[in-house]
């Protein structure tokens, strides 16, 4: 059992390590083909006032706290403030980490659970809102779309969306249904037990049965999930005006519906492309295409992504370590306390 462990772990760091190399040529070989000199230009030209952009994406961020909040009623040690830093980083994970988008998730719940929510109410909470990102993000593409149908004249990628939206469509529907009928956390801690090589991953959440009917009963609260899902349109939206934000600052503004464009199919490219490392390549060919419907250069563009990666390290990487200082804290805090039970019965 150990070996076939070992196995599956050993072939996921190589397809990792892959994945990461292919992402990171990818995104060279763009940046070198449109004039590095060019693009590091622009940032230059940002210069300090790039910076601004940190405290508007926590202010973004802060509305997905919001949502979760909601979720969350009736636990009220809960403060918005540990919510808004543990969003920022469950994303910061995802973002920065070869966790294939869930690891953050798993964190977040662990280190709610640590604040004094029990812990089948933090996974659920999560896989409740897991599955409105999901809902929400469709609905944004979907304007996104629609913008893409009325302002730009571009037929191609007017299909691909679309059809992207229609393979989605039912897959939500799927989704939402096992969650609500079968039980989805049981269903997903069997599929990733044969993945991993029979390790459990969600029992840091809960036992998958418990999870489930907490899951259950939060879908049972109608105007809370209704106030959920608004919040996280506004953070989607809010993020947009992000978009709007950067390309202000870097000396070549754009209308605020092509900002909404970019971030909606961009989101939508990014959420796909979930088994990439950090995005990479993804997300800088995204901004290339989406920029180029809408009248923005290469060169911009690009100057753009690297923004975004700067904002992604500028804040993910103290998060990280601040959480790394955290859990080494824990586990020397659980050891003492193993140590001093065993002496005690000694």
């Amino acid at each position: 059992m150990k070996a076939a462990r070992l196995w599956v772990w050993k072939r996921h760091e190589f397809w990792v390590a892959v994945m990461l190399l292919i992402g990171l040529g990818f995104t060279i070989f763009l940046v070198a083909d449109e004039g590095a000199a060019t693009i590091f230009g622009m940032l230059d030209r940002g210069g300090w006032s790039l910076l601004l952009l940190l405290p508007v994406h926590v202010l973004v961020i802060s509305l997905d706290a919001v949502s979760w909040r909601w979720l969350l009623q009736g636990q009220r040690r809960v403060r918005l403030r540990l919510l808004v830093w543990l969003a920022l980083l469950r994303e910061a994970i995802n973002a920065l980490l070869p966790v294939a988008r869930v690891g953050g998730e798993i964190v977040g719940a662990r280190m709610l659970a640590r604040a004094g929510v029990p812990g089948y109410v933090a996974g659920a909470s999560i896989m409740v809102e897991v599955s409105l990102t999901l809902l929400s993000q469709f609905l944004f593409t979907l304007v996104g779309f629609m913008i893409l149908v009325y302002a730009v004249g571009d037929r191609h990628l007017q299909d691909v969306v679309l059809l992207f939206l229609l393979s989605v469509l039912p897959l939500l529907g799927v989704f939402f249904w096992l969650q609500k009928r079968w039980g989805f956390f049981y269903l997903l801690q069997q599929g990733l037990k044969r993945v991993m090589g029979g390790t459990d991953w969600l029992l840091l959440l809960g036992e998958p049965r418990q999870l489930d009917q907490e899951i259950r009963r939060i879908y049972r609260r109608r105007w809370g999930l209704l106030w959920a899902n608004f919040w996280q349109l506004g953070s989607l939206f809010a993020g947009a005006v992000e978009v709007w934000l950067t390309f202000l600052l870097l000396g070549h503004p754009i209308p605020i519906w092509a900002a909404v464009l970019m971030e909606s199919l961009g989101q939508a490219l990014r959420s796909m492309a979930f088994f990439m490392p950090a995005g990479l390549g993804v997300q800088e060919g995204g901004v290339v295409l989406f920029g180029s419907a809408i009248g923005v250069g290469p060169d911009l563009a690009l100057a753009f992504s690297l923004v975004r990666r700067f904002r992604e390290l500028a804040l993910g990487i103290p998060l990280l370590l601040h959480w790394y200082l955290s859990e080494g804290y824990h586990i020397r805090m659980e050891w003492q306390k193993s140590r001093s039970s065993r002496e005690r019965v000694v």
